[in-house]
């Protein structure tokens, strides 16, 4: 019987500053499966990344099982129970990964990796030359491997976000109502928007405009108009000398202290260092400008 051949294997110890920094590569390669190929792990550091090359196989996670194709990456979090075995009539090929980092059990409960850990990649996802690129990488290893790695591995996590997340709907196939909605809360945020006026602006009832929105966008529609108001709060503060006061105003918001709460707990900072770091940093351009 054939064997399974490790066409490429790589390993990685990240540095603990890289761990804090970064996401990271434990482990990559490609490699070819026998008939009987198959691994079983209780548990492992950090998650495994699969995308199958040609032929197929099979996963297990979260006591069910799921199948593999060509053009499809399976991701298997590492802290459960988890296999991984080849269709003995048509062994896969593989190109995989183990990563690891702060926030990616996080990230994998974003995108639902329990329930349904297999991606179908379209083709413009570029996953096959991330994986390549991070082999030769790890088989070349430049100085600034870890922060290199870090690139191609949040790119592929990208893709992975926009097959899953409302790439697959488009605003431009999203119903004329819905769209119109979308494109109000972008130009008109300062406005007092309730979810039933935009609901009737829609022509939906408020259950489905919620399902929809909520489908096209990742948010609900409070949280979209929020995020959109302190997009238009960061160019005011850097392009204007309005007073915080005045920004909060102009963008919906009545209440000025009420307005930096809300900045801070999407940005992490004030509305005044905010503006006092891009300040800071233009000027920093500029002077650079002028000896260039």
């Amino acid at each position: 019987m054939a064997k399974t051949r490790f066409l490429q294997s790589w390993y990685h110890t990240p540095s603990a500053v890289a761990r804090e920094l970064f996401v990271v590569v434990l482990r990559a390669g490609h490699l070819q499966a026998a008939p009987d190929y198959r691994i079983e792990r209780r548990a492992c550091a950090g998650h495994d990344l699969l995308l199958c090359l040609k032929g197929g196989g099979w996963i297990s996670a979260g006591g069910k099982e799921f199948a593999v194709v060509r053009g499809q990456l399976a991701w298997l979090q590492g802290r459960y129970p988890h296999a991984h075995w080849a269709d003995p009539p048509a062994p896969w090929h593989l190109l995989w990964a183990r990563i690891d980092g702060t926030g990616l059990d996080r990230l994998a409960a974003a995108l639902g990796v329990q329930r349904s850990p297999v991606f179908c990649l379209a083709p413009e996802a570029n996953a096959v030359r991330r994986f390549r690129a991070v082999l030769r990488l790890m088989r070349t290893r430049p100085r600034a491997l870890e922060a290199l790695l870090h690139v191609e591995v949040t790119c592929l996590l990208g893709a992975l976000f926009a097959t899953r997340l409302g790439e697959a709907e488009p605003f431009q196939e999203l119903p004329p109502g819905l769209r119109i909605v979308i494109e109000h809360l972008r130009v008109h945020s300062h406005r007092p928007w309730r979810v039933e006026v935009l609901a009737r602006e829609a022509g939906m009832s408020v259950p489905h405009f919620f399902r929809r929105f909520r489908q096209a966008t990742g948010l609900t529609p409070i949280n979209y108009l929020r995020r959109e108001r302190i997009n238009h709060a960061k160019r005011r503060l850097v392009e204007s000398t309005d007073s915080i006061k005045e920004i909060a105003e102009q963008t919906g918001y009545l209440d000025q202290f009420y307005f930096s709460r809300e900045f801070k707990k999407l940005t992490g900072e004030c509305p005044s260092a905010f503006r006092r770091r891009e300040s800071d940093r233009k000027a920093v351009r500029g002077a650079g400008d002028r000896y260039v």
